[in-house]
This record gives C-alpha cells, structure tokens and sequence, in this order.
C-alpha cells in the first residue's frame, strides 16, 4: 500500500508530480537541494511554481505536501512508501543521489527515476543490489495535469507482480495512461518524437526553408500539434531540447544531432519564451523570425506554399497522403521527414516498445500526434512508406517487410506481433484497456446511449427537460438495472434562454410550459425506477450539479467545476432546493446548517446539506473534491483523478447500485421552527446578495415555506417552478440572470 510519497526534485517536473500525487489524496515529502539563506527555500519555491500552475487539481491539497531539503531532511524519506527522484537529467547526479538513499529507504520502498533520456539500467547504483526487484521508471510527460503519458519500466529481476500492480495503481489512482515499456534510453515517446524533431529541424536547413514555412508543414497538416514544430520549442525551451537531443545522442549512438545555427542560438542564451525570444521573438509590435541562413532575426513573413490550403482542407489520413505530393522544395521536405521517421521507428521498434500500439499510443498521448508512426504507415498503405524509406536512401526494414506481407501494421483488426510473423488480436496489447475506454466515450458520444455491460446503460444529457423523455427511451429500449447519466449540457444546462425570451415576449404560458418541461425531468430523477449514477467532467455548473443533487451516486473528475453562477442574479435553480432537502433525508453524513452530521438519528428540524448554498460559496466549486468537503457531493461519491475511467467507474457503481434499496423519502422533511429559520436565512442571504426587490424576495420566501410544510416532492417541485416564473416578471432578475448565463456560455466556450 502506498500512502506517502517522496519526491525528491522540486522542479518544474518534480513540483507539478507533487501536486498530482497530493490530489490523489496521498501525503507528500518534497525535497530539493538546500538553499543558501533559507534551507527549504528551493522546495518551497517549486511548490509556489506547482501551484501557480495549476498542478494541484484539487486546490485544497497543496496541504498534504511537506518541503525540505536533502542535507537536513533525508531521514523524511524512510516513512516514505514510494520515493519519485526528479532531479536534473545528469547520468552521475542521479546516481549519486540513489546512492545516498542506501541506508534511509526501507526494505519494501518502491524507488523509480523521472529520467527521459537514461535506461534505467545506466542509473542503477551497484551497491544497491536489494532494489533490483522495486527499482522503476516512470517517466511522466510535463505538464502531468495535461499530458497524461507516463511510460514505466523495470528491470529483467524485477518482481512481476508488484510491477503490474504499480502500473494498475498509476492508472486507477492518478488517471495516468501508463505504458509499460522496455528499458531503453528515452524509452518510446522521447527516443522517437525527439528524433522526429531534431530530423526537422536539421531538413530545414539542408533542404533551404524557412522557420515559417516548416511550421506551417510540421502542425496539423501532419497530424500533429499546432505548435508544430519551432513554436513548439519556443514553448518548452531550447534548453530542454539540447540536453535531451546531447543525453539521447550519447545514450544511443544514434543522429540526434543539432545544425550550427541551433546550437548558436543556444549559446548565445536565445532559449524560447522563456528568455523573451528563440525562434521567434517580439521588438515592441513587430513580430520576429530567425533567419537559419545568416542567424539574425528578420521581420516575420506568412509562408506562401501552393496549394496548402486545398490540402489542409482534406480529413486525416487523406491529408498526410495530399502533404506528400505538396510541390517541391515543399513535397521533397515532408517525403524526407517523414520517411527518415518511418525508418528510424521500423528499425529501433523492437528494442523498446512492446508492441506497435504501445508506439502509437506514446507519440499520440505524450506528443500530441493525432495518430502514431504506425498508423500514419497504415493509412498510407506499406508500399507508399517503402517508396518514403527508399528515398530517404535506406534499406527496407524487417517490420515493413512483414507488413507488406500481411497487407499492413494493423491487418483485419489485429495488429502484428514485433517479436513474430504471427498477428496478435488488439485486445491482446498493453493499452487494450485505455483503448477500450476511449471507444466506450467514442460510441456514446456518437449513439447517446450506451450499454457498459453488467447491467448498466449510460445515457448521454443534452437537455435537463429532455430528462424525463431520455430516461423513459433508454429504459424501453434496454431493459437497464441501472442508469449512468452524463451530462453534456450548454451553458447551465437550463433553457435560459428561452424562458428569458418568452418572458420578454410577455409570453408566460410560454415560459410555464418550458418550466414544467424542467420540473418533469427532475421529476423522472426523483421517481426513477431504478437507481442511476451521474458522471461529471468538465464545467458542469448549473442543471449538472443539480443532476448531481439528485443522484443515488456521482462519479466526477476531480477538476469539474460544480455550482449554481443563477445564485448571483438571486435565482435557485430549480430542483436545487428541493434536491438538497431530500440529500439530507436519504444520505448519512452530510454535514448540517449548524455544523452536525446527519445519521440515521438524526432530528428532521434542521435542513442539511445548505450550509454552502449561498452566492458566496456555491456559485462556483473549484474542483468536485471541494464539492464534496461542502455537501455538494455526498461520502459515498467517488471523486476521481481517472478522467479516462469515468464511465468504467460509473458501471461499478451502478452495478453496485443495482441490488440496493433506493432510500428516496415520498415526502419532504416537515421542518420544526429552527429548520425553517434556517431556509428562511438562506434565502434572505441570497436575494439580499443580488440586491432584489422586496416582491421578488418575498417570492422566494413563499417558495421556501412551502418547501418546509413536509409536501411531496411533486409539490415541492412545483411550488419551485411557480417561483421561477413569478421571479421572471422582474426585469432586473431577467437582465441580471441574462448576464450570468451569458458569461457561463462563454466561459464553456
């Protein structure tokens, strides 16, 4: 079990690791050098970075993490169950730091090495023969928070099943998409995407092209990022490309090497964005380029190559097909990038992945390509790639040999196998699962409605008045024993804009029947037949959260972004009161008005659940573990860091759910004097912080002490929805409630 973390290194990688691992609810030892006036300053200071980039998905955890330093505070490291060493990227450095770790760790630590470039043979310390067994890589792709790759690898000695264990445990726990690997230096994705980029960068200057004009052949036409590929450097640093290109080089014996101009722009301190220019620069309005022939800066010039346009505007694959035959100098710069690619991925292949997807998956996930080397070979057909490799002047390649055998890489749905002739079925492959998951989301995206398996039908929401008409199809049509709704809602997710509308229109049976279309689809959560899970990603504020309300279970990501933003135009949304009445009845432990905690002997006088309920708190929830710190989630909610897992999760919790006894309560709790003091508090606070008229106020009053008279919950629902629509007939509310919408639209956006 793993419940404390060291991490030794507090840079920009080893500090955003951090926060990772805090969120995940795990305690943090964050080591780095001693400083010269204060000890823990370099650690502190990385933990201040991690923060202010957003490392921390969940804010709260920045507490979990304790800094020091690695000449006072190593002994921290021995209560460590796994220690992380992310310091700088020097073979012998890091030798030496694991050697100090010798008489400090403990004889079950996992210990594993950030490094990008090194095997992890190089870095072990001989004296260290003990750790051959629990000695890992894994090399995680910065920022962690966005780039989700981490490749993991072991020694010939290591124990198997802790190893497989560790890789499940990174998946599961940190929503990593772990690769395993084999140990070789750079591992997958940097051993090819770094060649990928040194190999451009050296073709722009042999084949005589500017840094504008490689960009704009490097990016999306190729199916990679938009940053393509100086840009791209810019934005990481130079420096990073020159250490990791020198230790790659060094490793290997392979070309990764950089031209004169390259390395004279790194002498001279010209690093990216970092140092205010490298490829490009600005000097006050103008924008700058570096000119590769003379090594000055020039004004930047729009490339001008025929035909782009046209080829930009086919789909992928028939894009990378179009780019080849682009007309020269243009067409000769894509055929040699990517047929010097090709060459080195076919040839090098067997030493360090396990198997073609594995290679696929490293440069789609840790550098963004729309689709990996093999792939890209697929979609061009293997004769193609032979005509690419032969023009780069190189001999054919055993695997592409293989392939033009069987009619490709990945032939009638398998794939072949690196070690045999044989084809392997894809789901026989080391990212089988991810891959999974992703055509899961993929085919509920495009069908709305989904079967997980054990019994439990996902439904995509687009419409909380949809709901009701959603549930009823997706019941008649799959016989469910439970639901897991996903909200993928505009806006709040509220048909805002309509009632806004109609309201102006002065239509207000209009805006009556849209509100009953509401309160219906709330109405079907409240009185489903069966129980159902709700699953949250993303900006899910508004109608989401209040789905959430009402749930049996929620499963959120841990960065959803909960609340209701109507709150500061003085509007509860509807269902939202209500919901959180029928929470406090029907789930234990979620912290009342006054501070206390329901239970099962709890007095039904005070209402739980609102103590957060106010523009103050509840128009926005950072992160959905904040959401459940305050009530807005309930204990039994998973809150996860394993965005790819959602709906996997959600089939658990519903099949779980399944053979349970739904503790939906027919009526609301009849509040004694205290509890209705309470919600007669709650909405003073409210619309006095919307600054409403008294008519409006007095409105919501009378909606509340309805809601406190023990009414059913069609009642309550109903008396909600005649205060919404008594609400509207208030320009201000309307005006002030059009502003709130507006800049949720855009904030989605």
């Amino acid at each position: 079990m793993i419940r404390r973390v060291g991490i030794v290194g507090a840079g920009s990688m080893g500090g955003a690791i951090a926060g990772l691992v805090a969120s995940a609810g795990l305690e943090v030892v964050l080591l780095d050098v001693r400083g010269d006036d204060e000890p823990n300053a370099p650690a502190q200071r990385g933990l201040e970075r991690a923060v202010s980039n957003r490392a921390f998905l969940d804010p709260d955890a920045v507490g979990r993490v304790t800094v020091g330093n690695t000449d006072e505070h190593l002994s921290l490291l021995a209560d460590c169950d796994w220690i992380l060493e992310a310091i700088v990227e020097e073979r012998e450095t890091k030798r030496a730091f694991f050697r100090s770790l010798i008489d400090v760790v403990g004889s079950d630590t996992l210990i594993t090495t950030n490094t990008s470039t090194f095997a992890l043979a190089s870095l072990f310390p001989e004296e260290a023969a003990s750790w051959r067994e629990r000695f890992f890589a894994t090399h995680f792709f910065n920022p962690p928070r966005a780039l989700l790759l981490t490749e993991v690898a072991c020694l010939p000695e290591a124990d198997r099943a802790r190893f497989d264990w560790f890789v499940r445990f990174l998946e599961r726990r940190f929503g990593r998409r772990a690769l395993v690997v084999r140990d070789s230096p750079g591992f997958v994705a940097n051993r090819f995407g770094i060649y990928s980029l040194a190999l451009a960068i050296r073709l722009t200057g042999e084949i005589g092209l500017t840094v504008e004009e490689v960009d704009a052949l490097t990016g999306p036409l190729l199916g990679r990022p938009r940053s393509a590929t100086f840009r791209t450097i810019d934005l990481t640093g130079l420096d990073i490309l020159v250490l990791g290109t020198g230790s790659l080089q060094e490793s290997t014996g392979d070309d990764y090497s950089l031209p004169p101009w390259v390395r004279r722009l790194f002498d001279e301190g010209h690093l990216g964005d970092k140092t205010g220019g490298g490829f490009f620069r600005r000097d006050g309005d103008r924008q700058l380029s570096l000119d590769v022939e003379t090594g000055t800066y020039r004004p930047y010039r729009e490339p001008e190559i025929p035909g782009l346009a046209e080829v930009h505007s086919q789909p992928f694959p028939e894009r990378l097909r179009a780019a080849i035959r682009l007309p020269d100098p243009y067409g000769a710069y894509v055929r040699a990038l990517l047929g010097g690619t090709y060459r080195y991925v076919l040839e090098k292949t067997p030493d360090v992945a396990v198997d073609l997807p594995a290679v696929d998956r490293a440069l789609e996930w840790g550098f963004g390509w729309a689709a990996g080397p093999y792939r890209q070979m697929s979609a061009l057909g293997p004769d193609l790639v032979a005509e690419l490799i032969a023009s780069a002047d190189h001999g054919e390649p055993a695997l592409l040999t293989r392939a033009r055998k069987h009619g490709g890489f990945y032939p009638e749905g398998g794939v072949l196998e690196i070690a045999s002739d044989d084809v392997i079925p894809l789901d026989a492959v080391s990212t089988a699962g991810r891959d999974r998951q992703a055509r899961v989301w993929a085919e509920l995206e495009r069908r709305g409605v989904y079967d997980l398996g054990d019994g439990v039908v996902a439904v995509r929401v687009s419409a909380i008045d949809q709901l009701q008409e959603l549930i009823n199809s997706a019941t008649r049509a799959t016989w469910p024993q439970a639901l897991a709704l996903v909200p993928r809602l505009e806006g709040l997710g509220y048909p805002y804009g309509r009632m806004l509308e109609l309201a102006e229109a002065g239509d207000w049976q209009g805006v009556e029947d849209v509100v009953a279309g509401v309160r219906r689809g709330i109405l079907a959560l409240a009185e489903s037949g069966i129980p159902f899970v709700v699953v949250l990603d993303g900006q899910v504020r508004g109608a989401a959260t209040t789905c959430a309300l009402w749930a049996d279970r929620t499963v959120a990501y841990v960065t959803s972004v909960l609340g209701f933003p109507e709150l500061a135009a003085g509007v509860p949304p509807l269902g939202s009161v209500t919901g959180l009445l029928v929470r406090g009845v029907t789930i234990p432990g979620i912290p009342a008005a006054g501070g206390a905690t329901t239970g099962e002997d709890r007095p039904t006088s005070e209402p739980v659940g609102l103590q957060w309920f106010s523009p103050a708190q509840a128009v926005s929830i950072p992160s959905a573990a904040r959401a459940q710190r305050l009530g807005v989630l309930s204990p039994g909610d998973v809150v996860s860091l394993d965005r790819d897992g959602l709906l996997e999760t959600a089939r658990a919790v519903g099949a779980t759910l399944a053979s349970s006894v739904r503790a939906r309560p027919v009526k609301l709790p009849a509040l004694g004097e205290g509890g209705q003091t309470s919600l007669r508090t709650l909405v003073t606070e409210i619309t006095a912080q919307a600054n409403l008229p008294p008519a409006t106020r007095e409105v919501w009053e009378q909606a509340v002490a309805h809601l406190a008279g023990g009414v059913s919950i069609a009642e309550a629902l109903a008396h909600e929805g005649e205060a919404w629509t008594r609400a509207l007939r208030d320009g201000e509310v309307r005006a002030r409630l059009q502003t709130v919408v507006r800049e949720a639209t855009a904030r989605r956006r």
